[in-house]
């Protein structure tokens, strides 16, 4: 079915989807907001460029928001509490050091990410000579 014949109540759902999936970076939940099926918005993905231009960017828009907030996790940190005999008496700031590689080997992989080094192996041919050649 081709998006320019859908009725009002589709190109709703259409918006909610691709304002849903901007958000949340998860098709079942853009299905759910919008009240269709999966199978439904993966159709209209196929059969209409430009809804699946605007997937593609609601995604892009919804990973950048995912970055932006490993990055506040990884530099600004986050406040954890400190509990004492069941009561909250303070605060005090965590960083994730994990985020902060993954930050790093995602934007300059040249640097950051692991490489393992390969030999390379020659093959070498034996020739069995006496009894066990004829194994």
């Amino acid at each position: 079915m081709s998006l320019g014949r859908l009725t009002v109540r589709t190109d709703e759902a259409r918006e909610t989807f691709l304002a849903t999936l901007a958000n949340a970076c998860n098709v079942t939940a853009a299905c759910r907001a919008a009240g269709i099926c999966r199978q439904t918005a993966y159709q209209w993905r196929e059969d209409d460029k430009a809804f699946a231009e605007a997937w593609k960017g609601a995604l892009e828009e919804a990973v950048d928001g995912l970055e932006k907030e490993a990055w506040r996790r990884a530099v600004e940190g986050v406040d954890k509490p400190i509990v004492y005999q069941g009561a909250v008496t303070g605060t005090y700031r965590e960083y994730s050091d994990r985020m902060m590689e993954i930050l790093l080997k995602a934007h300059r992989p040249e640097k950051y990410i692991e490489r393992t080094r390969s030999e390379n192996l020659h093959a070498v041919a034996i020739t069995i000579q006496g009894p066990a050649a004829d194994l």
